[in-house]
């Protein structure tokens, strides 16, 4: 597996950059931002082609975990992580879907994903919303911009299976409360469906592994906007550090600092190639590439929050103002890597697949010896 960016994937990463440049504020003020702002970066990421090309399957998890990193380094507030990873799951049955999903197919529909429910778990296991004769009961948690998409993707219960309904987010029978949230440009919402009416319903046979493939690239996607985050600010911290002066030297010169920044500098670098590599597996069909999902996505829910609170600690006290960014690097890293499931959640989901994997292995061998026995 190559895991060096083609030259048209450093294209798009490099358009991406001066795509946010010109159309999102810079970090100190991005938080300050209101829906004119969004919509007109949403505008321009559709007129870029990203999200077509999602959905079609011209654009990959690499290319798109690209996107993320720029708008986690960015602080751009949209709903990216949402729009991106429906579209990126359903393009390889986009000509068995219901017309319902013509909307995310062929148009510039934002979506926001409804997976986590009150007191529940990101597993699908833990899902309680229910579909009956394409009505959808329910309530589903931390909802990304809830009130500013146009669909909701909702995971739920059909017929005893799980399914993926779309619902338009101004149906009636929907009633979205916000909710209060570590990050103010990413803002979440409680969402209970009474009644309300889905306008299309995956079938049973088709949800399984689409529901698999849109939360594995969901995490991915988390993990590429949090080590895009934890990038700028040890960007950020490196250059302070060769600027600050203290005693008549910079504070970069002193040993304790250098070692810090060449730690952090390994924990940056590192998740961003794991997480590349685990975008690489998912786009070539790699066997177990879900599995390397998670481990990107454990690693990186830990290793870019350290990455954050080593660099505020080169920064001083000053980090810790209302005026300096650091600290909105910092809750956008902890939101992000709280979605899809934290740490814990995807080391848990790793230790019983690789048991039940043993398992069946060790059951392969008796059976095989018993044969030979005979």
């Amino acid at each position: 597996m190559d895991l060096e960016l083609s030259d048209e994937q450093a294209w798009i990463e490099e358009s991406i950059n001066t795509l946010l440049d010109r159309q999102w504020p810079p970090v100190e003020t991005a938080w300050e931002t209101g829906e004119a702002e969004r919509t007109r970066l949403w505008d321009s990421l559709v007129e870029f082609g990203l999200l077509s090309g999602a959905a079609d399957g011209q654009l990959g998890a690499i290319e798109l975990c690209l996107l993320a990193r720029a708008t986690g380094s960015h602080l751009a507030s949209v709903p990216l992580l949402g729009s991106a990873a429906v579209r990126y799951a359903l393009a390889p049955i986009t000509a068995d879907l219901p017309e319902g999903f013509a909307p995310v197919i062929t148009g510039d529909s934002r979506v926001s994903i409804g997976l986590l429910e009150p007191g529940g778990g990101w597993s699908v296991s833990d899902t309680g919303a229910r579909v009956e004769s394409s009505r959808l009961m329910g309530i589903k948690a931390a909802v990304e911009h809830a009130t500013g998409v146009d669909h909701l993707a909702v995971v739920a219960i059909a017929d005893g299976e799980p399914t993926l309904a779309l619902v338009a987010a101004g149906s009636s029978g929907i009633e979205v409360t916000p909710q209060s949230g570590l990050d103010a440009s990413v803002p979440l919402s409680r969402v209970t469906f009474a009644d309300a009416e889905a306008e299309a319903v995956l079938a049973p046979e088709l949800a399984e592994p689409i529901i698999e493939r849109l939360i594995t690239v969901g995490g991915l996607l988390a993990a590429a906007e949090a080590i895009g985050a934890a990038a700028r600010i040890f960007a950020d911290a490196r250059s302070y550090a060769s600027e600050r002066r203290q005693f008549g030297r910079t504070i970069g010169s002193n040993q304790a600092v250098r070692h810090l920044m060449a730690d952090l500098h390994v924990r940056q670098a590192s998740g961003w190639s794991t997480t590349l590599y685990a975008a690489a597996a998912l786009d070539d069909g790699i066997p177990g590439a879900r599995q390397t999902a998670s481990v990107a996505k454990a690693y990186v829910s830990r290793a870019a929050r350290e990455v954050a609170h080593g660099s505020m600690q080169v920064f001083g006290g000053i980090a810790f103002t209302e005026e300096h960014p650091a600290h909105r690097f910092l809750r956008r890293i902890i939101v992000r890597e709280q979605q899809f499931g934290d740490a814990a959640h995807h080391e848990r989901e790793l230790g019983r697949s690789f048991a039940a994997a043993a398992t069946r292995s060790e059951c392969a061998v008796d059976a095989a010896q018993a044969v030979t026995a005979r």
